[in-house]
């Protein structure tokens, strides 16, 4: 905590001069004046046609939901342990907003509130934290008058000069245009001093960023005993209405290669609007017709013992893991195909009382996410619920449970997460890992303890070297020709005036000549374009290196940490390509074999030359 310097006063006040100059519009203000004391706050806020205040389970009128009182003559909120306010603020996503608040805690007592970037239950994602009369480390709260922990882009980045029986005032201005926020506090007749700065994305311990939308406010007394009033809210608005306003170039692409060739088009994405542009991006090559194929797609590994994993807790712990399938390791085997059926390895070693691992009484859920940016899993594509006693069990190890979706998800092109929400019984190896020395990381083996915020990879977060989740999708239907183009990014974010060049590459290898024709796909945050469709055009003509029919190379080990060995006869050479078709390198030797202990973790594709010429392309996963 520091107050502010001279030098910072004056910025504050010509900075404060020029926000006096724009427009400010109220758009949310509370007084509780018209409120009936000792009724609850949100039963009274409805009745009076306002439908800003809610409980955290959205139950007015339940223990969650705090009173109207008096203090001072005036009416205000009133808050004690067990009630869990909310004040819903309408998903604000660009422009300028301040806060303004008074909060009191009596003598003796603690008091709590946050910033929401989404309000979802259980689900909702943390801004900004702030304790009251209570330290606070990230996990646990400690009673500590003259003083309060704020959470804001990182834990404890500020200690908060508290005072009993008086009211305090609270600022906090929220850029969303330029992702940036700033926290100001003042006691009643003193100064107002500055607290901290960050930017406003991220999430309140600085772990993740996740959004930058405002989009509500929550009041929780965090200790026992506690309590705290609440009075004279405002939200404004501060300037004009802002948007992003993207234009991306070309609207078409049309590229002509010889058989055996790569190359590269761009496209340019610019931010002419007044807030920042976000997009995400893939190639879609759209969904085969009919087939009868069906195919597992999976990181586990059948030929190793299962690993078993949980947190050991004292109580049944709720969690979500996942495997993602960038589109480039399934655009060779499923693109176009329908995710039908996803299945996870639940079971237990014997030391649990429940034989499947999980908590009696509860669900498990199957879903499927699509591509978003953040490192976030994208749109709830499908989802399937079934009850905790109805998946698989043994007594003697793990065992898959499968479940059909209602409705099939079709793979045209984006990256795609398999992921089961579960609850582990108390001290259960609830599910398991494929049990191999390589897994890979931030693909195969992602978790997360609280819904709404990004998967982590276990490997990397527990020093886990076990291999990747036990789960599988099962795709029909007709596989089609894809892999030949690749983008540069998934996603990025423009700031206003800002642009960013998107690089397609383009590979023939493999295909046989003719004309491939897909789209690369956007989706944004500009409101009247929020879909981009640019089609894409690939002709290839010339010499015929496409893949030998029925013929295939035996490739091991693979996944690899180093040497890769390929069996098969009449083998002239070996060219070693990444994942967007640039040739890293030409091998040959007597033994056929590649040493790829220099390449980073990824996906890599070995062309396999015969002395005839003749070529097959075969993938290759680099997992150290």
């Amino acid at each position: 905590m520091k107050k502010v310097s001279l030098l910072m006063l004056v910025a504050v006040f010509l900075f404060a001069g020029n926000l006096r100059a724009q427009e400010e519009v109220v758009l949310l203000e509370e007084d509780f004046s018209a409120y009936t004391v000792g009724n609850n706050l949100a039963v009274e806020s409805n009745a009076a046609g306002n439908d800003w205040w809610t409980t955290w389970s959205e139950n007015p009128g339940s223990s969650e939901d705090g009173v109207v009182a008096e203090y001072g003559g005036d009416k205000c909120a009133y808050w004690v342990k067990g009630n869990d306010q909310v004040l819903k603020l309408n998903d604000l996503q660009t422009g300028v907003y301040e806060l303004e608040f008074d909060i009191l805690v009596p003598d003796g007592k603690t008091g709590y509130f946050n910033i929401l970037h989404r309000y979802d239950g259980a689900g909702s994602k943390y801004a900004m934290q702030t304790y009251l009369q209570v330290t606070n480390d990230g996990m646990y709260d400690t009673y500590n008058p003259g003083h309060g922990s704020v959470h804001a882009g990182c834990t404890n980045v500020a200690d908060l000069p508290c005072v009993f029986d008086q009211w305090m005032h609270f600022r906090i201005r929220i850029d969303t245009d330029t992702d940036f926020a700033e926290y100001y506090y003042s006691v009643e007749g003193g100064e107002e001093i500055f607290v901290c700065e960050w930017q406003w994305s991220w999430d309140s311990h600085g772990n993740y960023v996740i959004d930058r939308v405002l989009d509500a406010m929550s009041f929780y007394p965090p200790m026992a005993d506690a309590a705290f009033y609440f009075d004279n809210f405002k939200c404004k608005r501060i300037g004009a209405v802002t948007a992003s306003e993207l234009v991306i170039t070309p609207g078409a692409i049309e590229e002509t290669i010889q058989s055996g060739d790569v190359t590269a088009t761009t496209i340019t994405i610019e931010n002419v609007g007044t807030s920042i542009g976000e997009y995400t991006a893939w190639v879609d090559y759209g969904a085969g017709q009919g087939g009868d194929n069906a195919q597992i797609v999976t990181y586990a590994l059948d030929d190793v013992n299962p690993y078993g994993i949980s947190w050991t807790t004292s109580e049944p712990k709720t969690f979500e893991i996942a495997a993602l399938y960038p589109s480039i390791a399934y655009g060779n085997s499923v693109m176009g195909t329908y995710i039908t059926k996803a299945a996870c390895l639940f079971g237990d070693d014997g030391n649990c009382n429940s034989s499947s691992g999980l908590e009696p009484g509860t669900n498990v859920i199957f879903r499927i996410y699509g591509q978003s940016s953040n490192e976030l899993p994208g749109e709830l594509l499908a989802e399937k619920v079934i009850a905790a006693e109805d998946a698989t069990t043994s007594e003697t190890g793990f065992v898959y449970t499968v479940v059909e979706f209602d409705e099939p998800v079709a793979l045209t092109g984006y990256d795609v997460y398999v992921a089961v929400e579960l609850t582990s019984a108390i001290d259960c190896n609830t599910v398991a890992f494929d049990g191999s020395e390589n897994p890979i990381p931030g693909f195969g083996d992602l978790y997360r303890t609280r819904s709404g915020h990004p998967f982590r990879s276990i490997s990397d977060n527990y020093g886990i070297n076990k291999g990747n989740w036990c789960l599988y999708m099962v795709c029909e239907g007709a596989p089609i020709t894809a892999g030949y183009a690749t983008l540069s990014k998934a996603f990025g974010s423009l700031p206003i005036g800002g642009s960013d060049e998107l690089t397609v590459n383009l590979s023939s290898a493999g295909l046989a000549d003719g004309i491939y024709e897909a789209a690369v796909k956007f989706v944004t945050n500009d409101q009247d374009n929020p879909e981009v469709s640019i089609p894409l055009t690939l002709t290839i003509g010339g010499d015929d290196v496409a893949e030998i029919s029925g013929e295939a190379y035996n490739i091991y080990p693979n996944p690899t940490t180093g040497d890769v060995t390929v069996e098969g006869e009449n083998i002239n050479y070996i060219g070693v390509y990444n994942s967007v078709g640039k040739l890293l390198n030409v091998v040959k030797n007597v033994n056929n074999t590649v040493d790829m202990s220099a390449y980073e973790n990824g996906v890599y594709f070995f062309n396999i030359v015969d002395n005839a010429g003749q070529s097959a392309l075969q993938r290759v996963v680099v997992a150290k």
